[in-house]
């Protein structure tokens, strides 16, 4: 027990928090292949064993510690008619470095079949809750669609093919009439 009434371990993460902390850190500035198991060792304070003896490997670290879910929950809310907008919107108001980071290290990694499986579960997981909105026989196909609109804008705002410095509200405007097309087409 420490002065403080507290065991030491109480003031301080466990070890696979630590790991996970330091990876989350690491692969958001450097992305996947940018970060090794060591570097992910040294700022969790661990030997680099212990990263492979609680993830089992960096990849299965990677999806663990890679936030993906629930990204768009409450997106698809809203007016039809306006919905790509909508997106769009969210889209550029939301794509911070760290998100623009994880989409980045994600599609670069997508060479790995569980990371491509990954990204597909992303994508059907997007298009499914779009679908639900959408009418038509062909919803689900327009929403990949749409989904894969998303990722274009997302590639482009990690790339800076569209410019930090542009007019956000004038590109969310043309980029979801675009996805509105496809929203709209029945």
């Amino acid at each position: 027990m420490t002065p403080s009434g507290q065991t030491p371990e109480a003031d301080h993460p466990s070890t696979p928090e630590a790991i996970r902390a330091a990876a989350f850190q690491l692969f958001g500035e450097h992305g996947f292949g940018g970060t090794s198991v060591r570097a992910i060792a040294k700022v969790a304070g661990v030997d680099p064993a212990l990263v492979i003896r609680h993830f089992g490997s960096k990849e299965a670290l990677f999806l663990e510690t890679t936030p993906v879910e629930d990204y768009f929950e409450g997106q698809f809310d809203g007016p039809l008619d306006t919905l790509g907008e909508q997106i769009a919107s969210f889209l550029l108001g939301k794509a911070d470095a760290r998100m623009l980071s994880v989409f980045t290290a994600l599609t670069r990694a997508s060479d790995s079949p569980r990371i491509r499986g990954r990204l597909r579960e992303m994508t059907s997981t997007f298009a499914t809750n779009l679908a639900a909105r959408l009418p038509g026989d062909d919803a689900y196909t327009r929403a990949l669609l749409v989904s894969a609109q998303v990722s274009g804008l997302l590639s482009a705002l990690s790339t800076e093919s569209i410019a930090p410095t542009a007019d956000r509200d004038k590109v969310a405007k043309l980029y979801g009439r675009a996805m509105q097309t496809l929203i709209d087409q029945y």
